[in-house]
């Protein structure tokens, strides 16, 4: 345990893991006067895979002035090619440099990480029981840090000696040894050809061959050291030479596949031919998968060092392991004094066994279960403040991971940067992005040359969560220079974990745009609709306005009529999902129609993967109440009549169609009907006395709405007191389904919006309330222009698509794509 225990509970960041990630995310806390984290090591030093993996001939593929800190390049680097003791002495400098030990607990294994929505703070759970808490979590456990043993018969019997390449047993004599070494990646072909030399027999048991191509490793000259040191710029220049080599080789793993029969195929059967004289030993060193596919090994001596005369290839599977030896399926004996598993690591099984349990109690491997995934490698919408380094998909096949590791601190840091600048506690990918950006990694990898067998970048369902299918600088380009309309700004409202303030994009096209939607909602909205106008002059200003707020493509659109309401069914392209949608939309009961709101309800089919059903109910004042919620009700049960189910249906629907929502489900509750699965209001209409106390405080700052259209509205809709299923604050909301209520903290009816919260979750109802900061009365309907505007969308489609799919994890409810 390192000096550190008299360090706070609570922290600003929670590093786990003290490799070159874990360093070099700390080294930029510093850099940026961050002092509040620690380093969670499980070990007693740092260093990582470079601490571990001590075995003999152990050094890196990748040349020394790559595999090092941009920013603390090293000239005395011995070798191109560094040697483990020389890699682990540079990361245990660089802890000290920058001050890192005060930082560092060591012995400190992680058990479970829990998100606590309420404070926007990760609580961290280590092996010995002791509790600490963090804003910000990042792990930088990396993909090869767990070794994998087989499970073979009878390996628990074997009378000597058996250890992992990455757990070496240095005490155990080998010298003059039977040993045995099962597999033959990327380790075993550095300690195989060290320990050929001193064993008295050596068996190499070979599952499947590896290319192998030329290490060009030599010792670099004293005047070189000398020049680095004396003329640092010059080592820069190296670098950057290594650099543009290796990255040249993506073209070839991501585009022109046929190039590696040039760059890898001829270089090995070259050095095949030159140091395996005996053609049936030849052949069985050859693979049988195309070339890339697994990972491409560097060597000089691998390939000769099995050539000689004390070892043994073979290639017949393994049956099982007995006291003495190996047993083949040939049935053949294999005597052995001592075996090495040089078996590889995890690669796939990301963070475990560690437990991570984000939003709503969301448990990472449930959210992974199709495949581990993440945004940019590093961030998984439920799982707020939390990244990894060297997550999914950020693995490489041609270029040095430090690249990527930088790329993904720096990004790291915008984020944190990003938080800070817009209010927020909170950063949580949206779903939308993220599902998007994954679908195009797995596109890409299914045209490389990764989708041609079965490898340790492949998880058990065929799903290619390793490797990045691109060049090094576009994903350094995404991570430090794009924009990051990816994520979600938040801070819990009033400490509570199901109300939270979602803060605007920082962008200065997001700002533009809101300027200039507000402008015009000021100077042609506001004025026309409402007072003293009649509802027919209202619904023609409507009409020419709508235009300008269109809807997205991938979508079709049909109109049927339901017994004499005429309703717009808008239907993602493709397989839709399991549910559908009923969408009332808003307009103080006399306005709008399917039309006007199409920029809401087709970005929600799409995004939801679901129909949606638009009624064009009857308005007011010629249509009083109840008719828009006699067509509303009329639908819906045209909804079930086509065979869907409650449970697969959601309600939905912004400011007066809100309200016609509410209405709805506590129409179908008094009927006695099954509950849909769920209710998504956009600032819903909730209080029919207009009663609220942000008429007042936020009548200036609405650029939409103002008191006397709201009033004129009630008015015309004529909803008589005594009807009260149209007043939701005074009725009993016991046994309503899910909510999700969305709204801006610019708008009047916001104290709606937030009593209904409180009065739902009085009821026991489970409601999720969100207030955009920034943004005003149903700006959904400007999702052509704000990105605010399409997340809120997002998150609602996320919302609903989870509650049709029905997975109860709380109340009825659990985290996903960010909402609960």
């Amino acid at each position: 345990m390192s000096a550190t225990s008299s360090l706070p509970v609570t922290f600003k960041a929670i590093i786990v893991g003290a490799g070159f990630g874990g360093i070099g995310m700390a080294i930029a806390l510093k850099k940026a006067g961050l002092d509040s984290f620690v380093i969670l090591e499980k070990s007693q030093d740092v260093g990582g895979v470079w601490r571990d993996n001590a075995y003999p001939g152990a050094a890196c593929d990748v040349p020394s002035h790559l595999y090092s800190f941009s920013f603390e390049p090293n000239p005395d680097w011995s070798r191109v090619f560094a040697t483990q003791p020389e890699i682990h002495r540079y990361l245990q400098r660089c802890t000290d440099k920058y001050g890192l030990r005060s930082h560092l607990r060591l012995g400190a294994e992680v058990r479970q990480a829990d998100y606590d929505e309420a404070q926007a703070l990760w609580r961290v759970t280590l092996a010995d029981g002791t509790r600490l808490r963090a804003s910000i979590l990042v792990t930088a456990t990396g993909q090869l840090s767990r070794p994998v043993v087989p499970r073979i018969e009878g390996i628990e019997r074997f009378a000597g000696p058996a250890f992992h390449s990455a757990r070496w047993d240095h005490d155990a004599a080998l010298e003059g040894k039977r040993v045995a070494v099962i597999g033959t990646g990327a380790s075993a072909i550095q300690f195989v050809p060290a320990l050929a030399d001193k064993v008295g027999q050596l068996t190499v048991f070979q599952r499947s061959a590896a290319y192998i191509i030329p290490r060009g490793d030599r010792a670099y000259r004293g005047w070189e050291q000398a020049m680095f040191r004396r003329l640092p710029w010059t080592m820069r220049l190296h670098r950057a030479a290594i650099y543009l080599k290796y990255e040249s080789r993506a073209l070839a793993f991501t585009r022109m596949k046929p190039l590696l029969s040039l760059a890898v195929g001829l270089p090995f059967r070259r050095l095949l031919a030159r140091h395996v004289p005996d053609a049936a030993l030849r052949a069985r060193l050859v693979p049988d998968y195309p070339i890339g596919c697994k990972r491409i090994l560097l060597s000089n001596d691998y390939l000769a060092a099995m050539a000689k005369p004390n070892v043994e290839l073979v290639t017949e599977s393994i049956r099982r392991i007995t006291p003495g030896g190996i047993e083949t399926a040939d049935g053949r004996h294999h005597a052995a004094d001592a075996i090495v598993y040089g078996t590889g690591f995890a690669a796939t099984e990301f963070l475990a066994p560690m437990r991570v349990t984000g939003r709503g109690g969301l448990d990472l491997h449930d959210a992974w279960k199709e495949g581990a995934a993440a945004y940019l490698g590093m961030t998984v919408p439920g799982f707020p403040n939390f990244f990894m380094l060297y997550g999914p998909n950020t693995n490489l096949g041609h270029n040095s991971i430090l690249y990527m590791l930088e790329s993904q601190i720096a990004h790291v840091m915008r984020c944190l940067d990003a938080a800070e600048r817009a209010g927020g506690q909170a950063v949580e990918v949206e779903h939308a992005r993220y599902s998007d950006f994954n679908s195009g990694i797995q596109r890409r990898l299914a045209k490389s040359v990764w989708a041609g067998c079965r490898s340790w970048y492949v998880d058990a369902a065929g799903h290619n969560s390793t490797n990045w299918p691109g060049f090094t600088l576009s994903y350094r380009w995404l991570a430090k220079r794009s924009g990051l309309q990816a994520y979600r700004f938040s801070r819990p409202l009033e400490g509570s974990a199901d109300r939270a303030v979602i803060m605007p994009p920082q962008g200065r096209v997001e700002r533009l745009n809101a300027g200039m939607v507000r402008l015009l909602l000021r100077t042609c909205f506001r004025p026309l609709v409402g007072p003293p106008w009649s509802a027919r002059w209202q619904r023609l200003a409507v009409a020419l306005l709508s235009p300008l707020m269109p809807g997205v493509r991938g979508v079709a659109r049909l109109r049927r009529t339901v017994g004499t309401v005429p309703v717009e069914v808008v239907t993602p392209n493709g397989a839709a999902g399991e549910g559908a949608m009923l969408y009332l939309h808003g307009g103080a009961f006399c306005l709008g129609t399917p039309g006007t709101h199409r920029s809401v309800t087709t970005r929600l089919a799409r995004q939801a993967h679901m129909p949606v059903w638009v009624p064009d109910y009857r308005l007011a004042p010629e249509h009083p109440y109840p008719a828009g919620l006699d067509d509303a009700l009329a639908c819906y049960d045209a909804m079930i009549a086509q065979g869907l189910a409650a449970s697969r249906i959601v309600i939905a629907g912004d400011s007066a169609g809100g309200a016609l929502a509410l209405a709805l489900a506590l129409t179908l509750k008094a009927r006695g009907e099954p509950m849909p699965a769920a209710l998504v209001l956009v600032s819903p209409l909730t209080d029919p006395s207009a009663s609220g106390s942000s008429l007042i405080l936020k009548r200036a700052e609405d650029p939409m709405v103002r008191q006397g259209w709201l009033e004129q509205g009630l008015g015309w809709y004529a909803c008589p007191r005594s009807a009260m299923p149209h007043h939701p604050l005074e009725t009993d909301l016991r046994g309503l389904p899910p909510m999700l209520v969305q709204v801006g903290d610019q708008e009047i009816l916001l104290s709606d919006s937030t009593r209904l919260a409180e009065h739902a979750a009085a009821c026991g109802v489970p409601c999720r309330l969100e207030v955009h900061a920034g943004r005003w009365h149903v700006f959904h309907l400007s999702a052509f222009y704000l990105q605010s505007a399409v997340a809120a969308l997002g998150r609602m489609a996320d919302f609903a698509r989870d509650c049709v799919l029905r997975v109860p994890e709380r109340d009825g409810m659990r985290a996903i794509g960010g909402q609960q």
